[in-house]
């Protein structure tokens, strides 16, 4: 018989498709997810994974019970959010999953206030761009920029973020002020990895800059903010992070980009107390932080 584990350790494999991605997925090391595939097969009797040169695939067998393995973890994954959603203790850990810089700069403003008043509750931020399932109980709460879509999740604007083209100072020196109405031809950029360019903020910068050549590519804003202190290039970046260092210029002619701040938290849980205190307190750092995330 197969337990609910064998059956985690199953379905982390058929969808990340390595053992180390199964691994980070479960939050497990690389030897013990391949100590739990080995013992999948020993309680199954049958093969359900087999390893191919490019990584794991379904078997005959282990596609035959997918559907039926997923059915499962949808019933356990619904008891686990309403057994949490009736949990009244002001403790515990709640998963909050953002972007890297929002999280750093701007969400954990709120911490203190709620450490205060609920010293119980413990933060665990998850800083990702992919957009984590609430549903799946890989977060608590979400917060991304943008309104999103998903099944069974409540979800509101809790505030908006405005971007802004920058450049260093000694590079605006040596390169010239950009015309971003032409395509800032013959200047350098810094922008995010292929991965993130069909996000609105991409575009955007992408639509300004056709004439241009990267010269750094970064998913993490502060590494992109970095960039452009060093003088690497021109970067469009969140207003909060750029506004405070002097050796920065705003180039570029208003309007500007501003994207929305959405929270949201699956149905199931949304009254839980504990997730309710986190939500208010990131509601609550994004008002402090208004007129740094929206300067005049």
């Amino acid at each position: 018989m197969l337990d609910w584990d064998d059956l985690k350790t199953f379905l982390a494999i058929a969808r990340h498709g390595s053992l180390s991605a199964a691994a980070r997925a479960l939050k497990v090391s690389q030897t013990t997810m391949g100590r739990r595939l080995d013992h999948l097969h020993g309680r199954a009797g049958a093969v359900l994974l087999e390893r191919t040169p490019s990584g794991f695939r379904l078997t005959a067998t282990g596609s035959a019970i997918l559907g039926e393995v997923e059915r499962m973890e949808d019933a356990a994954l619904s008891l686990e959010r309403t057994i949490s959603g009736e949990d009244r203790r002001l403790e515990g850990i709640v998963r909050v999953t953002s972007v890297d810089a929002l999280a750093a700069h701007v969400l954990t403003r709120g911490l203190p206030t709620l450490h205060a008043l609920h010293p119980g509750i413990i933060i665990e931020f998850i800083t990702d761009n992919r957009a984590l399932s609430l549903a799946r109980r890989e977060a608590d709460i979400a917060v991304r920029l943008g309104r999103f879509q998903a099944h069974e999740t409540v979800v509101r604007k809790v505030g908006e973020m405005a971007f802004a083209v920058y450049a260093s100072r000694s590079y605006l020196e040596e390169s010239g002020i950009p015309d971003l109405a032409s395509g800032a031809t013959g200047h350098r950029i810094v922008r995010v990895q292929d991965d993130l360019l069909d996000t609105p903020d991409a575009r955007w910068f992408a639509d300004r800059t056709a004439g241009t050549r990267p010269v750094l590519l970064a998913n993490n804003r502060d590494v992109q903010l970095r960039g452009v202190l060093a003088g690497l290039g021109i970067g469009h970046l969140p207003r909060y992070l750029a506004e405070g260092h002097p050796s920065l210029v705003r180039v570029g002619e208003p309007p500007h980009l501003t994207r929305e701040i959405w929270m949201g938290v699956h149905q199931d849980s949304r009254h839980a107390p504990r997730i309710v205190a986190v939500q208010n307190a990131i509601s609550g750092a994004i008002e402090q932080s208004r007129a740094l995330l929206q300067p005049p």
